[in-house]
């Protein structure tokens, strides 16, 4: 869960709903997970959000006025198959998913949906597309997102000074391997001479706010970030 949360924090979503009280709650619920969320109460009016702001998925809701879900999609996906698409039913409407099966269709919710599965639903049709890019694994509950450049634990931002992101940047670009000291000097400083008591020192400073061993010094050469190798990271 936390993890999803995460990975959505820099996304944007069009949100597609004509009922205004289901329009209201989820959207409350959106703006909490999502960087920005579009709101449109019909089918034309989404495409025109959809044209102007290029967003990262989109939520539908099927039967709508003016233009219903199913020609909305149908006509985005004359010109765009990368889009990831979710659409929101009720049990009464589920007939009607016979006709979105040609048309790229990443998931579906039926109302009423709660927090946990509207998260994985949106987050497993955003791996079609974004590979859940930038958000690597350090530990349990323990992120760091590339994308926002920001450590989390436990769902919290863990402030980190700017010699402290540097190394662990540098880390995470070369997990598994060694990096030596004359590297994270050159890296760290570039323009003063190296020295091995800093680099000490911002090696412990890190691994303090990391909470977790996964620093590995490698003696007389430098120092191994060892992390849980996960198949949907991509940096």
């Amino acid at each position: 869960m936390a993890y999803n949360i995460l990975l959505l924090k820099n996304k944007s979503i069009l949100y597609v709903e004509d009922d205004t009280i289901a329009r209201i709650e989820t959207a409350e619920i959106l703006n909490m997970l999502f960087e920005k969320v579009y709101i449109a109460m019909d089918g034309d009016e989404a495409l025109r959000l959809y044209e102007d702001e290029s967003p990262d998925i989109l939520l539908t809701d099927i039967k709508m006025p003016k233009k219903d879900g199913l020609s909305l999609i149908r006509q985005i996906r004359h010109t765009d198959y990368e889009l990831p698409i979710v659409l929101m039913t009720s049990f009464a409407e589920q007939d009607l998913l016979l006709n979105a099966a040609n048309l790229s269709i990443d998931g579906y919710l039926v109302k009423p949906v709660d927090l946990e599965t509207l998260t994985s639903t949106l987050c497993k049709a955003l791996q079609r597309t974004h590979k859940n890019e930038g958000l690597i694994e350090l530990g349990k509950n323990l992120f760091y997102n590339f994308a926002t450049k920001e450590l989390y634990h436990n769902g919290s931002v863990v402030t980190l000074g700017i010699k402290e992101q540097e190394l662990l940047v540098l880390l995470l670009k070369n997990r598994f391997m060694t990096v030596t000291k004359d590297e994270i000097g050159k890296t760290l400083w570039p323009l003063d001479p190296i020295c091995e008591s800093a680099i000490k020192n911002i090696v412990l400073r890190l691994r303090k706010k990391l909470g977790v061993d996964i620093i590995i010094s490698v003696r007389g050469i430098g120092y191994r970030l060892e992390t849980k190798e996960l198949p949907r990271q991509n940096v």
